[in-house]
């Protein structure tokens, strides 16, 4: 779909959201053998915590993703990677604030839950994060492109 905007036709990126997986989870015994912790061990200390930040490397941010989410933890953080430090801490924060509560609510969660739902989470918190950057990119290259014109022209 194109429409003008300044004479020039605008192009609609490719959309970026993705439908949620309909695999299975792995079994327990699989994400146990891939680091991923029960939620007891998850809540030791009495809360939740991430124990990553915008700061955090690439390496430390796969580590803790992996406590939840097995193998695919090191997917998420080479993505959350990818968005920049605001937008990665942004999406860690989100994680963080959401898997607590979560696993405030259900203390006796085995893995497999545990996995469904972090994995929901992660992925909620990497697309919006995406989102967001790819919307302001869009603008800031619009009016760029604004102001080269009026100068220009």
């Amino acid at each position: 779909m194109t429409s003008p905007v300044n004479n020039r036709p605008y192009v609609a990126p490719a959309s970026t959201a993705r439908t949620a997986s309909t695999t299975q989870a792995p079994s327990t015994s699989e994400l146990k053998d891939q680091g991923a912790l029960t939620a007891k061990e998850l809540l030791s200390g009495g809360s939740y915590n991430i124990g990553v930040n915008k700061n955090s490397t690439k390496e430390q941010v796969a580590e803790s993703l992996v406590k939840l989410l097995g193998d695919k933890g090191a997917q998420y953080a080479h993505t959350l990677e990818s968005l920049g430090k605001d937008f990665k801490g942004r999406a860690l924060e989100g994680v963080q604030k959401d898997m607590a509560a979560w696993l405030k609510d259900h203390p006796n969660a085995n893995q497999s839950q545990i996995y469904e739902q972090a994995n929901k989470t992660a992925y909620k918190h990497t697309m919006v994060n995406q989102m967001f950057k790819q919307t302001i990119e869009q603008m800031a290259s619009a009016a760029i492109s604004r102001m080269k014109d009026t100068f220009e022209g």
